[in-house]
């Protein structure tokens, strides 16, 4: 269970919000900082001190900050900026995405042929193959094919775990970004096994 912080002074919104988020079955929403608590993320709504205050707790942790201010803010590894107004179920698909990358965040995950850092969502090669850049989606779909073995993981589990709550969200979305995903990583080794049911990845040779 995913524990989310989340954080308004606006009472209204943060019920609402609250509400929405806790549709989640994996997630737990509280609304107030607790330090015997891991916190998968935190979303704060418009309080940019609250979230340097959070930073300091909550080392390499997603904060989201829901912003309505003019002027533009630095985005980083951990920080996500999402602009008012913004559509709820795109705010939870990113949500969901970098909860789920974020569990590892830090690690290397040794695949066939190569390396991904977690932390900088590079795929590393030996000689000649340059390093390649994956986006946060790639990343947390190598992560939870990674994180289910040999198991075969179908396209509704991926739609589910790494796109959440996304209605534009289809079977046909899971293949295309796998599509792309090979294209990119795989040079001289298959990386992701494609069977009947779904996909894994292929064991190190």
């Amino acid at each position: 269970m995913a524990k989310i912080l989340l954080i308004s002074h606006n009472s209204d919104f943060l019920q609402d919000l609250q509400q929405q988020l806790q549709r989640h079955p994996d997630w737990e929403v509280r609304t107030s900082f607790e330090d015997d608590v891991v916190f998968e993320a935190a979303v704060v709504d418009d309080d940019i001190d609250e979230v340097q205050k959070l930073s300091q707790r909550l080392v390499q942790t997603p904060i989201f900050l829901l912003w309505s201010g003019e002027s533009e803010l630095p985005e980083n590894e951990e920080l996500h900026i999402v602009r008012k107004p913004f559509r709820l179920q795109k705010f939870i698909d990113s949500l969901h995405t970098a909860i789920n990358a974020a569990q590892v965040s830090g690690k290397e995950l040794f695949l066939n042929g190569c390396v991904l850092d977690m932390q900088t969502k590079e795929v590393h090669y030996d000689e000649p193959y340059p390093s390649v850049k994956l986006t946060e989606r790639e990343a947390a779909i190598l992560k939870y094919l990674y994180k289910s073995g040999d198991k075969i993981v179908s396209k509704s589990e991926l739609l589910t775990e790494v796109w959440g709550y996304n209605p534009e969200a289809t079977t046909h979305t899971v293949e295309t970004h796998i599509y792309r995903l090979r294209q990119k990583i795989e040079q001289d080794k298959q990386i992701i096994v494609t069977e009947e049911n779904g996909y894994k990845l292929k064991s190190a040779e």
